[in-house]
């Protein structure tokens, strides 16, 4: 009379990866699993599942982990844990050794139920042979399919989320208009305007324009976009954190083609321009000596008695007027640069505060196309469109009438701040006394702060300045300091 079998409980776990075109679906594997439970007397207490996982590295799979510290607890709760395949249990010859034996002191057994095992010494040995077999699939497949991307890449396709600008479709990216614009205003903006990393940031929060993610703009963002070069049709791929640091770095690994089905948002000259922009900005040049830079405040100060300009000496670290020097003016107007630099940030920063500051006009020979208002107007729809699907979740009972009313009222102070940005815009003229120009011309002065404040070169700094400055008048009798600012029309 036989004896009958052993009832005992256990876990199934499945797993399957998005590269691995020889794995079953996880409803099949978990068929499978059950219909060998039930063949065997075993008793599923949980299933878990591991979906689009590699099984490389146990720590980066978090069903599998706690199934582990499940199986491991004091309370015993199963006998066994039922795998389609030992593959499904880990990739990881030496991963697989150690996470059975930590099971095994707990007299709990992996079982796969589509490769059994003969007791003893030899049923281990044909495990290991299964484990290793594994591992070498596994690190040879992660080859072929870093192979096939990277070829992929040197055809021209686009193989990432789309940036922003853009949606992914099947045959690469399309634009997406609006965020078009929004990308042209940026670059123009950088390099026609020199606004900095920080204050295109702050415009887009501003405007209310929000990332891909959903998230507010950061100086490492603004960053990454105005250097990818996908805005300008082409693929980049392989691309290490010294490539994204500096845009004229390449390695050996990265790919940069022309893409295929990369419409460009951004033209060839303009992009490589900002790119030189940046690279001057931001690297240093070194091996050069400090003497053979001349001061950011060169030429632009003007002495007070005779006109002429005020001169850098790096040997007295400071400035003097150079006709004094000749001989043909008669009064010093020596100041050492750090007081003359700081000077001129005071007056500058008075300006800021007391929101009060004197221009004149001037017709810029470089016209660009204005599509803020654009840019806002769509902001605006977005956030009107936003309203009607918050007030949507309310009459469906998804929201509370508290949270429909929280919403509203941020929503609605939001529509407030953009309608005044929209109007500002509409209601400006060119006249030079417009309160427009004025908030404009102070935004500017700004901006240009923030360069000059920051770690750039001297030759940043002399262009910044002079964007929103004509000349600057020292009397050194007076201790005074007068800045002669020009609004540029655009």
């Amino acid at each position: 009379m036989t004896q009958p079998q052993k009832l005992r409980s256990g876990y199934a776990y499945i797993r399957v990866s998005t590269h691995d075109q020889e794995e079953l679906s996880p409803d099949s594997q978990e068929h499978i699993i059950r219909d060998y439970a039930k063949a065997n007397h075993i008793v599923l207490e949980y299933i878990y599942i591991d979906a689009g996982i590699s099984g490389r590295k146990a720590e980066k799979r978090p069903a599998f982990q706690e199934m582990i510290a499940r199986a491991k607890s004091k309370e015993h709760p199963v006998d066994v844990l039922l795998v389609w395949k030992f593959s499904r249990f880990a990739r990881n010859q030496e991963e697989s050794i150690v996470y059975k034996s930590l099971l095994k002191k707990v007299g709990v057994e992996v079982l796969s139920v589509s490769e059994p095992l003969v007791e003893g010494p030899f049923g281990s040995l044909i495990e290991r042979i299964i484990e290793w077999m594994d591992e070498y699939y596994s690190i040879r497949l992660s080859g072929e399919v870093k192979r096939g991307m990277n070829e992929n890449a040197k055809r021209g396709r686009y193989q990432a989320i789309a940036p922003f600008g853009y949606r992914n479709i099947p045959e690469g990216l399309e634009i997406i208009p609006e965020e078009a614009k929004i990308l042209q205003l940026l670059f123009q903006k950088f390099l026609q305007e020199h606004q900095g990393f920080s204050t295109l940031a702050k415009l887009l929060n501003d405007m209310g324009i929000p990332t891909h993610r959903g998230g507010l703009w950061e100086n490492r963002t603004v960053k990454y976009l105005l250097q990818n070069p996908v805005y300008k049709g082409y693929n980049r791929w392989n691309v290490g954190k010294k490539q994204l640091r500096s845009p004229t770095a390449t390695s050996p690994d990265m790919v940069l083609v022309k893409g295929k089905q990369i419409p460009p948002i951004i033209s060839e000259e303009i992009f490589d321009q900002v790119q030189e922009e940046i690279h001057r900005q931001y690297q240093q040049p070194k091996g050069r000596p400090a003497k053979a830079y001349s001061h950011w405040l060169g030429n632009l100060v003007k002495c007070s008695s005779c006109g002429s300009s005020l001169t850098y000496s790096p040997a007295s670290g400071g400035f003097q007027c150079i006709s004094y020097g000749k001989g043909k003016c008669q009064v010093s107007h020596y100041i050492s640069a750090r007081l003359l630099e700081q000077a001129v940030l005071d007056t500058l920063r008075e300006h800021i505060l007391s929101g009060t500051i004197e221009y004149r006009e001037e017709l810029s020979l470089c016209p660009q196309p204005h599509e803020e208002l654009a840019i806002l107007k769509d902001s605006l729809q977005r956030l009107l469109e936003k309203e009607k699907r918050v007030k949507a979740a309310y009459q469906d009972g998804v929201d509370t009438l508290e949270e429909y009313r929280q919403n509203k009222v941020l929503i609605q102070a939001e529509q407030k701040r953009l309608q005044k940005q929209i109007e500002n815009i509409e209601t400006a003229s060119p006249s030079p006394d417009t309160e427009a120009h004025k908030m404009e011309m102070l935004l500017r002065v700004r901006s240009v702060m923030d360069i000059l404040q920051s770690d750039v070169t001297k030759e940043v700094k002399a262009r910044s300045i002079r964007s929103i400055c004509d000349k600057i008048i020292y009397d050194k009798k007076a201790k005074n300091l007068a800045i002669y600012c020009v609004f540029r029309v655009l």
